[in-house]
């Protein structure tokens, strides 16, 4: 919760830009794969409500929050739970279950950047990222580059 001393959205650019490299445009790019095989599967009842999600939440998070951050911030968060939550409605049962646990799983992936940059909760993946998870990236980067 956000209190008193605290401004929302937590981080009015997340990281400093937008257009950084965040697991939140990551996971919700990829959460389009299972959505769009649906899709692609069973005409007539495609899932609308996620793919709006997805759709809302990329341009909230990549255009709007930068420029109006508590719009674009609670844009980003509404557009998540509509992508975790989508799969949980009743059409969803006639889809194969594979397609709608990577949903849920890739929007879980999402709410963690998008929980940290809103709300400045110290998240799983993000508290990984700054224990050293970003020093491992960068060194496998550099010997991947002396390799090549």
């Amino acid at each position: 919760m956000v209190g008193p001393d605290m401004s929302f959205p937590y981080h009015t650019v997340p990281d400093g830009s937008a257009a950084l490299p965040h697991h939140y445009v990551t996971a919700t790019l990829a959460a389009l794969v299972p959505i769009l095989i649906v899709w692609d599967n069973y005409p007539q009842r495609e899932p609308w409500i996620a793919l709006c999600g997805v759709l809302g939440g990329l341009v909230s998070f990549g255009m709007i929050w930068p420029r109006y951050p508590v719009i674009g911030a609670s844009l980003t968060l509404v557009a998540n739970a509509v992508v975790l939550l989508a799969p949980f409605r009743p059409g969803w049962r006639e889809w194969p279950r594979r397609h709608a646990v990577a949903v849920v799983v890739l929007a879980l992936v999402a709410a963690d950047d998008s929980l940290q940059h809103a709300l400045g909760w110290h998240t799983p993946i993000d508290s990984a990222w700054k224990a050293g998870g970003r020093t491992t990236v960068t060194h496998l980067g550099e010997l991947v580059a002396q390799a090549l």
